[in-house]
């Protein structure tokens, strides 16, 4: 190990050492208790229901994935329909479903 590999080791594991006597060391633990802080905050990634839904959506040829961009090519029925519901459920004009937060928010900006 070079010198410089070494210096860096070295300053890995003293930070590494830092964190643990601070009790802010991460690492990775199986689910346990409530979720407040993940994508899953709903409890919905282990819900029958989600799971029944899924299946029978599979079962009747729905595409799994977008295949591209709406625009292009990923555009389904699934989506116009449920964007047709959300639209009557909200009593609005029209209503559009993104496939992330991130590009939800960009939209509006």
């Amino acid at each position: 190990m070079s010198a410089i590999h070494a210096a860096n080791a070295a300053d890995y594991a003293a930070a590494l050492h830092a964190l643990s006597k601070d009790d802010r060391l991460r690492g990775l633990k199986p689910r346990a208790g409530i979720d407040f802080v993940s994508n899953d905050y709903l409890a919905l990634a282990n819900a029958p229901r989600i799971k029944q839904a899924v299946a029978a959506a599979l079962e009747a040829g729905t595409p799994v994935g977008a295949g591209g961009s709406r625009l292009l090519r990923g555009n389904c029925e699934e989506h116009e329909r449920l964007e047709t519901e959300a639209a009557a459920f909200f009593r609005v004009e029209t209503a559009l479903f993104f496939g992330g937060g991130y590009v939800a928010n960009f939209a509006v900006l």
